[in-house]
């Protein structure tokens, strides 16, 4: 059961380029909208600005601009932000709200790697808060709700990458693993770098006919996908703060061979055996490795990595930042 605890007026301010919840891509989308509806179900009054389009039961306001100018977030909230609310929770990439220094209390997530220059940033990860916060700050997982992702202990034979397509997120390592093992690979996702893409993914895929490119997937679709393959791959290259993908693969019963590297190895710690340190061992272990069973993969996250928890370990912060600043 949630925890009880004194209502508060909260502001949620979503990145400006995509809806809440997101239809396709977006895992910050995600977060802020589980987030939001985990904070609406507990009694707060929440607030939630946010593209037109928007989906929630927290009040709406939707931005008049129309994405990708971030920089016109916070003068619009400013206008706007309705009387007494207690806190500003700001998602946006370079936490725009929180750099205006309004008055009120403001907790900005950095959803990137990097430093914002604000004053109550929060993490993602231990690794995150090491190298940007310099381990003064706060941190907080990711969290997802169960409910919203189906389970399945039957897999079909493929493994699938599942991300953006730029070359930071190893797309061409994923396809290197499935050339080596013989192996089936769907790759699923939006491409943000097309000279990445038509250079060095296009041919390989051309060459390969068990190698397959199928574009952005939302919905069912992304469902079937992330619980029916046989193992999913995070060949991760940069240091990434979280990386919402595995624990939805692992919360659908599907299994995560990772790289080591940026939070991978707290966010798969449940599983080290599913942790890679070279694109080699990770070809090994994708056709080799004994894989742990669906339902013990599920368990971890329910226990680890749910919206109760981290909207526990906000409202924490959110009472702490209102008390420092009262």
């Amino acid at each position: 059961m949630p925890r009880r605890e004194a209502r508060m007026r909260i502001a949620l301010i979503s990145p400006d380029y995509l809806p809440v919840p997101p239809v396709k891509y977006g895992g910050i989308e995600r977060v802020v909208y589980t987030l939001a509806e985990e904070l609406v179900d507990r009694g707060h009054d929440v607030t939630l600005y946010a593209p037109i389009g928007s989906q929630t039961r927290a009040k709406l306001i939707p931005y008049l601009h129309h994405g990708h100018d971030m920089w016109q977030i916070p003068s619009f909230v400013k206008l706007t932000l309705p009387p007494g609310i207690d806190v500003i929770h700001d998602h946006t990439q370079l936490s725009v709200v929180g750099q205006k220094k309004l008055p009120v209390p403001t907790v900005c997530t950095i959803h990137n790697p990097l430093h914002n220059p604000v004053k109550h940033p929060v993490y993602l990860s231990k690794r995150h808060l090491e190298l940007f916060g310099h381990n003064q700050d706060r941190y907080v997982y990711n969290g997802l709700n169960p409910d919203e992702y189906q389970f399945s202990d039957h897999k079909d034979d493929y493994l699938l990458y599942i991300g953006s397509i730029i070359e930071y997120k190893g797309v061409h390592h994923a396809i290197e693993v499935a050339v080596r093992t013989n192996q089936k690979l769907i790759i699923a996702g939006p491409i943000y770098d097309h000279n990445y893409f038509h250079h060095q993914i296009i041919p390989r895929i051309i060459a390969n006919p068990n190698i397959q490119y199928i574009g952005e997937v939302g919905g069912q679709e992304r469902q079937d996908l992330l619980k029916k393959a046989r193992c999913m791959l995070f060949p991760t290259l940069c240091e990434e703060p979280f990386g919402l993908v595995m624990i939805e693969a692992l919360v659908c019963g599907t299994p995560v061979l990772a790289l080591s590297n940026g939070s991978v190895s707290e966010v798969m710690s449940g599983f080290p055996n599913l942790i890679c340190h070279s694109v080699d061992q990770m070809g090994e272990k994708a056709a080799h490795e004994v894989l742990p069973s669906s339902d013990e993969m599920r368990a971890y996250v329910l226990n680890n990595f749910t919206t109760s928890i981290m909207t526990d370990r906000y409202l924490d912060i959110y009472q702490q930042v209102i008390n420092e600043e009262s």
